[in-house]
């Protein structure tokens, strides 16, 4: 297959459309199911790569141009600066030939000469050790990341631990699972993914993940339809696992998908004697069946609304639509020793934490969307405190290292709600802890 414009396709949806390209991507490989695995790992790391580095590309593009390239035009040069600079198995004469024939592919008459030498004044860069003391002569070049967050990495964190984090998003991280302690346990599911030549670590936060690698696709990896692990970060697990959940405890996950918290608070919440209580509430519908399949899939109950005979949810993960920055009229009624004994609050954030996972997020920050995002929080933390009995916990959290977003919305809140007071609070930093940006904080209500 021609790969190079399957991927020109993508990049020019994702362009077009101004869509994420965790989306577009994961929907366009899922057509490529059955084609060679190389062919796909191709396809990912070009359509990745260009859109991760597309602040850097496109400085060398306007180096090399004397008038500004159309869309399309672009999008070639991106990708075949991109395989010249960082894509060591690609021979630079591959990458510069095949940019001329896919600008003849897609019918962009006349543009060959001029994309064949941009691309061969970048490889002549390259080969004369010239290319990187040119991307680093700017911060928002070196890292492509847009100046204004790179400014406030450096002004929050310093510009040393700014340079880890930077760095860090393109670097090669293991993914991390979490074991389904309800279907298996450490020792069989690490023995099951080594007998298929899978590197296997344990985690360094939590006991119940596991860090692999050298595999093609989660899908297709031992284990996965029989529900005996699930993708999470260590971070999140480890929030969960700090949030003081006991067996037989009823717990809201207010910002639920995709469903990786409520899954777990399930199994902390459910032992030998006594199942666990778990509602999973989100704006997406879409998300929600997510939820529904996944917690299936992991052997867990699922259930589409609340028994109409009592106010009491059913044992299992119960799915509920609603918009977690309105107070749910339903829960702030709940008699007192009815409500719930956690509520986890995982909010919308900025995603400065996983800009290494999801490396389009960067593109779409600005300061306003920041503070706004800020001030939503402290709604949904507001509406969170209306739902928690006397004596339970909020488990408040982010996956941003904006500082704005989370300490800063923990003491407006405490501001306002004296009854609550912090049982634990932390950063993990991203370049630094070894995961990826997280914050979080257990607030007890007294």
């Amino acid at each position: 297959m021609d790969t190079r414009k399957f991927s020109f396709d993508i990049l020019k949806k994702i362009e077009s459309e101004d869509v994420f390209v965790g989306e577009v991507l994961d929907m366009a490989l899922r057509h490529l199911q059955f084609n060679d695995k190389r062919d796909r790992a191709f396809i990912t790391r070009l359509v990745e790569g260009t859109v991760e580095r597309k602040i850097s590309l496109d400085f060398l593009i306007e180096k090399f141009s004397k008038n500004a390239p159309d869309v399309n035009t672009r999008i070639i040069l991106r990708m075949g600066i991109y395989q010249i600079k960082y894509m060591e198995s690609v021979p630079d004469r591959a990458a510069i030939d095949e940019s001329v024939k896919l600008v003849k592919t897609i019918g962009l008459s006349g543009r060959e000469g001029y994309v064949n030498a941009v691309l061969r004044k970048v490889a002549a860069l390259k080969d004369e050790k010239k290319l990187d003391s040119l991307l680093v002569s700017r911060m928002d070049v070196r890292y492509s990341t847009p100046q204004l967050l790179c400014d406030l990495v450096v002004k929050v964190y310093g510009k040393d631990n700014a340079k880890l984090i930077l760095e860090d998003q393109f670097a090669e991280h293991d993914t991390v699972i979490r074991i389904n302690s309800l279907k298996t346990n450490k020792q069989e599911l690490k023995k099951l993914f080594e007998n298929k030549g899978i590197t296997v670590k344990d985690g360094i936060l939590s006991d119940r993940c596991l860090r692999i690698s050298g595999y093609d696709s989660i899908r297709r990896l031992p284990g996965y339809k029989e529900g005996l692990f699930v993708v999470q970060d260590e971070t999140s697990v480890y929030t969960v696992e700090h949030a003081g959940i006991k067996p037989g405890d009823k717990i809201l996950d207010i910002c639920a998908a995709p469903g990786g918290k409520s899954m777990l608070a399930y199994e902390l919440a459910t032992d030998g004697n006594v199942a666990g209580i778990v509602v999973s509430h989100d704006i997406s519908k879409r998300k929600l069946e997510i939820i529904k399949e996944n917690a299936e899939r992991l052997g867990i109950p699922c259930h589409s609304e609340r028994s109409e005979e009592a106010y009491i949810y059913q044992p299992g993960i119960t799915v509920e639509w609603g918009d977690a920055t309105e107070a749910n009229e339903y829960y702030v009624n709940l008699a007192e020793e009815d409500k719930f004994d956690v509520v986890i609050s995982d909010v919308p954030c900025s995603g400065l934490g996983i800009i290494g996972r999801k490396n389009d997020i960067k593109y779409h920050m600005t300061p306003e969307i920041m503070s706004e995002l800020a001030k939503q929080g402290l709604v949904i933390l507001g509406n969170a405190s209306k739902y928690v009995k006397t004596g339970g916990r909020i488990c408040y959290s982010t996956c941003t290292i904006n500082t704005e977003e989370n300490g800063e919305v923990v003491r407006a809140f405490l501001k306002e709600y004296a009854e609550y007071k912090i049982l634990e609070e932390r950063t993990f930093i991203q370049g630094i802890d070894g995961s990826d940006g997280f914050y979080f904080c257990i607030l007890a209500r007294e």
